[in-house]
């Protein structure tokens, strides 16, 4: 389950991130941000202290890492629902990948409800040039 975000102008990642803070979106209560620097295609995830949010931003944010995914863990207000914001090369996509504990449809055991994410996503991202939402849900 995920949900695709494309924009006219490549956006900012730490513009992005604060904004995301800003609007309610936190990193996981276990006192750690999950965070993702690409730079072999590995996808190996890091951890740091949640104290040390700002610096695992700038690092993300970094220009070296343009032409790689980065991404961080967030979980959406509202519940302890989220999943892993990617940003891809040329930073003119990001990718919201549903993989903590997924809010599925009232009455569905399998179908996420990507109305619930789009609302809390979409008003904090359209004002940064939004273009396109593309939502992907299979069993």
């Amino acid at each position: 389950m995920d949900v695709g975000f494309s924009f006219g102008e490549p956006i900012s990642v730490a513009d992005v991130l604060r904004g995301l803070l800003a609007g309610g979106l936190r990193t996981p209560p276990d006192d750690e941000v999950s965070y993702l620097i690409d730079e072999d295609g590995m996808f190996e995830w890091r951890s740091a202290a949640a104290s040390d949010v700002d610096d695992v931003i700038s690092r993300l944010a970094d220009k070296r890492w343009e032409d790689r995914v980065v991404g961080m863990t967030l979980l959406l207000p509202g519940g302890p629902h989220g999943g892993d914001l990617l940003f891809h090369p040329g930073r003119t996509s990001v990718s919201f990948v549903i993989a903590v504990h997924p809010r599925l449809l009232p009455g569905s055991s399998c179908f996420c409800d990507l109305g619930w994410y789009l609302a809390r996503l979409v008003p904090l991202l359209e004002p940064l040039g939004l273009s396109e939402v593309e939502a992907l849900d299979t069993t």
